[in-house]
């Protein structure tokens, strides 16, 4: 069994496609070997800032012999048909076999091809194999038609020690690579896997990622240990490095004193995410006057002139921020409002200061109703966006939020509006923090809100892989938002007042939905994305939540429907719940055939005098009592209680269904038997419609 090895060897790879590239790349792999016949024993990827690199490993020497059948015309076809068909599968008539087959005799020939050499196959499938990278963003370079990432400068692959020759833009596949842009760039020949990458290392490349960014970790904690500091830890920052060098070598570098008293956000910012440096922090995660960087070589000063440099660029974006700090707190905050009003919120939604004003009355509404401070809520509303015009906004959009709470505090506001405006943006990721502030918690809400509320007013919405406007984050974050343990939303009645908080005269979009229309396909959708958080936070089954949502039709919350659709999860879980689902759904069964023959829908209508049976009289009582504290405890929301009565219910309809006939002779009986199956059915629908559940 043999080796392939290809590299494909560019400019830099931005690191965040790196990984989609590894594994694009493994995954057409595979399917060309497969398509070939060639079996492998692994594929393996790797990948740096120059180098894409594909093994596979259990190659055969030979792909195997392939047998094709074709099915010709029929026997009694007109000649010029059978010749045709002859030509084209270059056979002569007697090597054709015929067949009988359900529309009549056919003409079948079974051609084999014998197995080809692997080299030769590898050969013909690399260059439909790079044709078919598809990447984020693509680039021409010089007269070259060929796309790709960044231009290509180099193709190794070999098979077994032995060139597999190929070309792919205009290059030439050779057995040679190159290693460091600056510590190795001469070329160099490799044998095999295990050779190429020992060379690699030898010429300052390490190929696996993975340890590329373990020794960027080691590296940054043992620099940080020598001034006895530890990093700020930043799991997406260590990612991103590991993709932008390829000889990791890990530098302490320091921040000037004076800039050590701007707030903690405007330093590290440009050290993380403009810079990529690592930020390190004492014991009591203060942070501390240093940074580590990690330069992609080794220098004979012991990387003095990297840290110098790296020290100066710091140093002049900090000069920039400080300067933003101090001519920022000039104006008050209210100030930058102004500014809002020349900012677009959407062509057809209005300004940002549209928006602002929006938010105040609708937050104010909110607050009102889950018996918050309005005053609170609606200044934090007003001065929310205020920021986004504020020179340090301006030139690091990541302190949006953060700076509106800085310049809020210093010029003496409350601090839950403070906070509220750098909370309103969360959660920032999925799964991100939720605001645990009640007024955090309602401007989070209402600025999503108002976002769906206009877009879906206007028609936009998201469309398969298209979401320019982010729609589905805000409705997932609202979801989030709603899920908190201090208040619960009618979300029916506030979608209906943020409509009404859009000027639509002033506005003139020129699509318009009505108010009903516009919340009921908002809505609708809600309810979608409502299934998926739920199977992410909860692990609940779609099935769960249909069943739930469609007995819920009580103007529902969010958070009344996650806590059903958990007590119903719990139910399932058990012996209780399984066997009342069929119980259920032999009773349904039974309904629906004989509903459909009586053409009538029974409604549990029982006649008390007509229960003979000890097993129906005793499941009538029950189902009597069950029935009206199921409906108290929903009304209260008790909604694991609901589910537990209703678990009580299956020994009496497992014994009802043993030991009573319900289709008897005597129509009287069977009547009353049908009303009492209803009675099931009804009772069950108090909490969750169970033919939605899957069994």
């Amino acid at each position: 069994m043999a080796e392939w090895l290809l590299e494909i060897f560019s400019e830099e790879i931005p690191s965040r496609m790196q990984k989609a590239a590894q594994e694009q790349l493994k995954s057409l792999s595979e399917h060309a070997l497969k398509k070939e016949g060639l079996s492998f024993d692994s594929i393996k990827t790797f990948i740096t800032p120059r180098r894409l690199t594909l093994v596979v490993e259990g190659l055969p020497l030979q792909s195997p012999e392939k047998r094709e059948e074709k099915k010709g015309p029929r026997v009694d076809a007109p000649p010029v048909a059978i010749e045709g068909f002859l030509n084209t599968a270059g056979v002569r008539r007697e090597e054709c076999e015929t067949r009988e087959t359900p529309k009549g005799t056919f003409l079948f020939t079974v051609i084999s091809k014998p197995g080809r050499p692997t080299p030769e196959v590898l050969s013909q499938i690399a260059p439909p194999l790079l044709e078919s990278m598809r990447w984020p963003k693509s680039m021409r370079w010089g007269d070259n038609p060929t796309l790709w990432v960044r231009p290509l400068r180099g193709l190794l692959s070999l098979f077994e020690g032995h060139l597999v020759p190929f070309s792919y833009a205009g290059i030439p596949a050779s057995l040679s690579t190159r290693g460091h842009r600056f510590l190795a760039p001469g070329p160099f020949e490799v044998k095999n896997f295990k050779d190429y990458e020992q060379k690699l290392r030898k010429h300052f490349v390490i190929l696996d990622w993975a340890e590329r960014r373990a020794l960027i970790e080691k590296g940054v904690t043992e620099v940080a240990q020598t001034a006895q500091l530890i990093p700020l830890e930043d799991e997406a920052l260590l990612d991103e490095v590991a993709g932008l060098v390829e000889w990791p070598v890990a530098l302490k570098g320091s921040v000037d004193a004076p800039f050590m008293e701007l707030p903690r956000e405007v330093i590290t910012t440009p050290m993380r995410v403009h810079q990529r440096y690592f930020p390190l922090v004492n014991g009591e995660e203060k942070l501390a006057p240093y940074f580590a960087v990690v330069a992609n070589m080794e220098t004979s000063d012991q990387g003095k002139t990297i840290i110098r440099g790296n020290e100066r660029v710091l140093r002049a974006r900090l000069a920039d921020a400080q300067f933003f700090w101090e001519q920022d707190q000039k104006q008050p905050l209210d100030y930058f409002n102004t500014a809002l009003k020349a900012r677009l919120f959407h062509q057809h939604l209005g300004s940002l200061f549209d928006k602002v004003e929006r938010l105040t009355k609708l937050s104010s509404h909110i607050a009102k109703t889950v018996n918050a401070d309005p005053k609170i809520v609606g200044r934090a509303a007003l001065l929310s966006k205020a920021d986004l015009s504020c020179l340090m906004v301006g030139e690091f959009p990541e302190l949006q939020g953060i700076m509106g709470c800085y310049y809020a505090q210093n010029q003496g506001e409350p601090l839950e509006v403070a906070k509220a405006i750098e909370e309103h943006y969360w959660p920032k990721t999925s799964g991100g923090a939720i605001p645990e502030a009640v007024p955090s918690l309602i401007l989070a809400m209402t600025d999503r809100i108002d976002t769906l509320v206009g877009f879906f007013a206007i028609g936009i919405t998201p469309s398969g892989s298209k979401d320019p406007f982010a729609l589905r984050r805000a409705g997932l974050s609202l979801i989030a938002l709603s899920l908190n343990p201090h208040f619960t939303l009618s979300m029916l009645e506030v979608l209906a007042y943020a409509y009404d908080t859009y000027d639509w005269s002033a506005l003139s979009p020129p699509l318009l939905k009505s108010r009903e229309e516009t919340i009921t396909d908002l809505w609708q959708w809600m309810l979608e994305r409502f299934k998926f958080a739920l199977k992410d936070t909860q692990k609940s089954p779609y099935d769960h939540v249909d069943a739930v949502l469609a007995v819920a039709h009580d103007n529902p919350t969010f958070s009344d429907l996650s806590l059903r659709v958990k007590a119903l999860d719990q139910l399932m879980d058990g012996e209780d719940g399984q066997n009342l689902l069929i119980a259920y759904k032999r009773a349904s069964n039974i309904l629906r055939i004989e509903e459909e023959k009586d053409k009538m829908v029974y409604g549990g209508n029982i006649q008390e005098t007509s229960l003979e049976n000890l097993e129906e009289k005793e499941l009538f009582v029950k189902l009597s009592i069950h029935s009206l504290e199921i409906q108290d405890l929903v009304s209260k929301r008790n909604f694991v209680k609901a589910f537990q009565v209703l678990g009580t219910l299956r020994p009496t309809v497992d014994q009802f269904f043993d030991r009573v006939v319900v289709n008897t002779e005597d129509k009287r009986l069977r009547m009353n038997r049908l009303h009492l199956l209803a009675l099931i059915r009804e009772t069950l629908h108090q909490v969750a419609d169970f033919s939605k559940i899957e069994g």
